[in-house]
C-alpha cells in the first residue's frame, strides 16, 4: 500500500510528524505466508488465526531539517515502543499499528533525504 504524504498524516507516539521527504509512504506486510493459517483439531474440526509470523513495516523520508526526524531519531536509540496512526485525508480511513517500534533510521543513498521504517506487530489489532 502507498500512501501520497500531500493526503496522509502520521501519528507517533502523539506527535503528528511532518517534514516529509518523497512523496510516499510505504506500507508492505513482512513475514513468511499468507495473512492466516489453518490449524485442524482431532475431529476433524478447523478454523483459521491470524499468522503470528507476519509483520508490517512503514517506510517514510524525511528531510534532514525536518522537526520530526530528530526525534524519531532518539526514539530509535531509546527502542520505544507504541503506536503509529496513518490516517488517509481523501476517504478517511485510519490504520493504527500497535507494538510497533523504529525498526531503523537512516540516509538514503546520494541523496539529502533521511528514512525512518517502523515495524509493527498488529495492523488495527489484527
Amino acid at each position: 500500500m502507498v500512501y501520497n504524504v500531500k493526503n496522509v498524516e502520521l501519528v507517533w507516539r502523539g506527535l503528528t510528524l511532518t517534514g516529509f521527504g518523497s512523496q510516499k509512504v510505504e506500507i508492505i506486510q513482512s513475514g513468511e505466508g499468507k495473512s492466516t493459517q489453518i490449524i485442524y483439531g482431532i475431529f476433524g474440526e478447523c478454523f483459521t488465526v491470524p499468522n503470528p509470523k507476519r509483520g508490517w513495516l512503514i517506510t517514510a523520508t524525511f528531510h534532514p531539517l525536518s522537526l520530526s526526524y530528530p526525534i524519531l531519531e532518539q526514539d530509535n536509540l531509546y527502542n520505544f515502543v507504541d503506536t503509529l496512526i496513518v490516517r488517509d485525508l481523501n476517504i478517511g480511513s485510519t490504520d493504527i499499528f500497535t507494538e510497533c517500534t523504529i525498526y531503523a533510521t537512516g540516509r538514503k543513498k546520494d541523496s539529502d533525504e533521511r528514512i525512518v521504517i517502523w515495524q509493527a506487530a498488529k495492523r488495527n489489532n489484527r
